[in-house]
């Protein structure tokens, strides 16, 4: 946008891990500030900017929320190598040489919440490539009437007060209980094989073949372990690495060089050796958000500064 300012924009993901292939996509990644409206007036801007899928820019408080809490695609733009700075103003350097204050134990968790939500996939995947679901559910098969006996809005309400603790199940008849489970049963039926058919309709072909002939998705196990492992390298040193010395085995992992139940224990080990290494890590707890606000605070008004003495001038 012609009225802001982009401050800092980095290649990011596979090509800055130099785990890239023929076919990678180049993402791009950026950090701007936008016009004075978007600060001193009520309307505000936006919190990114999409440019295309591929090429997104955060308006910096959304960066500055995001990489405090350790998200790890947004953390890690900060320590990407320099031969992936597609733009980097004096206001950039300034964030690179404090971005050490983003850092804070709270990366085990983040880090770990992402692998597993990776992990999971990779074996939601795996149990539809093994033992694909053969037939759409039916009321039916659950002893349900077409007609539902419960509707959506009672069995809502039911479920919350049993989760809360206003009701118990010993407050419902036996009968009721039974339908309220088979109905669960049903539901979940029906979101798996719902979730099964998307699958199958935006199936990478390539990733498909691996799938087939490994038995999980070799390109998420490569990403598993990767996180996993700057999680727990992070915790340990205090510092991100981003350009991967182990690629040439990460790579591997992605041919298909290790089983499903190797890349299992492997995950279990890394997610053991994180939490083995907060005792003595160098990390605070939690980052200094003060020192954080300052910072922002400092560059937006810097940043603000220069486009209007640009816009003067």
């Amino acid at each position: 946008m012609a009225d802001s300012l982009l401050l800092y924009e980095t290649v990011h993901g596979s090509q800055a891990y130099g785990l890239q292939t023929p076919t990678s996509d180049v993402d791009l990644k950026g950090i701007l500030v936008g016009p004075a409206a978007w600060y001193h007036g009520f309307v505000g801007g936006p919190e990114q900017i999409e440019l295309t899928a591929d090429h997104v820019r955060f308006e910096i408080r959304k960066y500055f929320r995001l990489a405090a809490a350790a998200n790890p695609t947004v953390l890690e733009l900060l320590w990407t190598p320099p031969d992936c700075h597609t733009v980097c103003t004096p206001l950039g350097e300034r964030l690179l040489a404090e971005r050490d204050r983003f850092l804070s134990l709270r990366i085990k968790d983040s880090f770990s919440g992402y692998a597993m939500s990776q992990l999971g996939r990779i074996k939601t995947h795996r149990k539809w490539v093994m033992h694909p679901p053969d037939h759409e559910p039916t009321r039916a098969e659950f002893e349900l009437p077409e007609t539902r006996l419960i509707s959506r809005d009672q069995m809502g309400a039911v479920e919350a007060m049993l989760g809360d603790g206003r009701m118990a199940e010993a407050d419902l008849t036996t009968n009721f209980l039974g339908v309220l489970d088979r109905e669960r049963r049903y539901k979940a039926a029906r979101k798996e094989w719902e979730a099964y058919q998307g699958w199958l309709k935006n199936r990478n072909p390539r990733r498909s073949a691996l799938e087939a002939e490994f038995g999980y998705d070799t390109k998420h196990g490569m990403h598993l372990i990767r996180l996993l492992r700057m999680g727990a390298e992070i915790v340990e040193t205090g510092q991100p690495k981003v350009r991967r010395d182990d690629r040439d085995e990460l790579l591997a992992i992605r041919g298909g060089a290790w089983s499903y139940e190797r890349l299992m224990e492997a995950a279990d080990a890394l997610h053991q050796r994180t939490q083995a290494a907060v005792a003595g890590s160098p990390l605070p707890p939690a980052p200094d958000e003060a020192a954080l606000d300052a910072l922002c605070t400092d560059l937006v008004g810097r940043a603000l500064a220069h486009m209007a003495s640009k816009t003067a001038s």
